[in-house]
């Protein structure tokens, strides 16, 4: 986690981000870019049928938005920047989903930090956050900071699992994450979703061998149950302060998106807990 990307529209909820992110990587020595994304703008022609014509300068609009995020940035990075941290900014045209999955691959990203606010109800069925499209499309772990947050707060890291045994790559990140924090971790299931004839206390056994399986140190292991499995991990999260959760996503795209969702995606969109997620493969 050395190289941290910060989608970033100099919004209160980005500039927390920025803030978690510093922190970061000075107990890392790593290095945070800051990405601000200005959609290209449409250059239309000059009035003639099916060319509708616009007094807009597009170079202009470009060089306003460069000269404002270059303000906002040293303003940005003179109140966070500390430690061994360093910080630059990236200025990219284009769709932001897209140019934040091409800055990934370039600049070998290790950890994308996104403010947001959420979204509910029928917005977040619809069209979701732009945080909700990055978890479901990131080809690196994605942290989610929905406020003020700091690094010295983190004390817990909730891991809700289905307990299946072929997670590796998930469970090294997530020791990684215990390590940088120095935290406890909580591994999390929910039973009864939609039905199971599991005992609470098998599965709790489960988690035993679940942790066991994959040599976790320092944890605790916790069966909740709920309406379903983000109403489950929702009322767990109440009884943990000092908490970020981290989980896996399978990140379903399209009609499987629809007709399965995410629960990852619906964690982010209605906790207000850092959530940490990590695309599976």
């Amino acid at each position: 986690m050395r190289r941290i990307l910060v989608p970033c529209d100099f919004s209160a909820a980005a500039k927390h981000a920025f803030e978690f992110a510093v922190e970061m990587a000075a107990a890392t020595g790593g290095h945070v870019l800051v990405l601000r994304v200005m959609q290209a703008p449409t250059i239309f022609g000059n009035g003639m049928p099916g060319q509708p014509y616009t007094a807009v300068d597009p170079i202009s609009r470009i060089d306003e938005w460069m000269e404002y995020s270059e303000k906002e940035f040293e303003k940005m990075k003179n109140k966070s920047l500390r430690g061994p941290a360093r910080a630059e900014l990236l200025l990219e045209t284009g769709y932001v989903n897209d140019v934040i999955g091409d800055v990934i691959k370039r600049e070998k990203i290790d950890l994308v930090m996104m403010g947001t606010d959420g979204a509910s109800g029928l917005k977040a069925f619809f069209i979701g956050s732009h945080t909700e499209k990055i978890v479901r499309a990131s080809a690196v772990p994605v942290m989610a900071v929905h406020g003020p947050f700091h690094m010295e707060q983190v004390k817990n890291i909730i891991f809700p699992t289905n307990m299946e045994l072929d997670q590796k790559p998930l469970v090294k990140q997530i020791k990684e994450l215990q390590t940088l924090f120095g935290a406890v971790i909580h591994l999390l299931y929910i039973n009864g979703f939609p039905f199971s004839l599991e005992s609470d206390q098998e599965a709790q056994q489960k988690l035993e061998d679940y942790a066991l399986f994959y040599d976790l140190k320092n944890y605790t292991v916790h069966v909740s149950r709920g309406l379903n499995i983000e109403q489950g991990i929702l009322k767990y999260a109440r009884r943990i302060p000092n908490s970020i959760i981290a989980m896996g996503t399978h990140g379903h795209k399209g009609l499987a998106h629809i007709t399965e969702g995410s629960v990852a995606e619906d964690v982010v969109n209605h906790l207000t807990e850092p959530v940490w997620t990590y695309v599976m493969q």
